[in-house]
């Protein structure tokens, strides 16, 4: 897990999500507009993908976990996403996935504190080892990250990891994270 970057987010939303950050040079997202709803024009943005086939940001706000979750799907001969956990009052950054081939499921836990208390954030997301060709790890790794107010981040615990003959598809991960309280930011 790496934790800072000189990365600067200014995607504010209200609600569920904002789409279509750009994505500078320097890999830095700019702030396309602020719309205050669904149905706010802003201006165009640059291009997101001018050297990939494609992508696509995603931003997903928890208000009463106090989280931002941001997601970006980059494809070119294949595909990777990467996602990003920030506290949604300051920003500051909590978690980083490093881009991954095939995706992956980011969940937070449901809270039951109050508002801003940290819950945890689980993620499942294909174990590749360094012989596993691009299509097919040989597992898949669920984490649990938990609150550590010492560094003020989530800290990842004992990944478990489930080798792909046994994994049951994204379909029951789903169902397995919901029966244990934890909510999937991008279903």
């Amino acid at each position: 897990m790496r934790v800072a970057r000189m990365m600067v987010w200014t995607c504010p939303a209200v609600g569920a999500a904002v789409l279509g950050c750009a994505l500078s040079a320097v890999t830095a997202l700019a702030q396309v507009g602020a719309p205050s709803g669904p149905g706010q024009a802003v201006t165009q943005p640059p291009a997101q993908c001018p050297a990939t086939t494609s992508c696509t940001y995603s931003e997903r706000n928890f208000l009463p976990a106090g989280y931002r979750v941001q997601k970006l799907d980059v494809c070119g001969a294949n595909c990777t996403s990467q996602f990003w956990v920030s506290t949604i009052p300051d920003g500051a950054l909590v978690l980083e996935v490093d881009p991954t081939r095939g995706g992956g499921i980011v969940a937070v836990g449901q809270g039951s504190g109050p508002a801003g208390s940290h819950p945890p954030v689980r993620t499942v997301m294909p174990a590749y080892a360094a012989t596993d060709p691009a299509c097919c790890p040989s597992g898949y790794a669920d984490t649990t990250y938990t609150w550590d107010p010492g560094s003020g981040t989530l800290v990842a615990g004992q990944p478990a990891i489930v080798p792909t003959a046994d994994f049951a598809g994204w379909d029951q991960v789903r169902t397995n994270l919901q029966n244990d309280k934890f909510f999937d930011v991008f279903p």
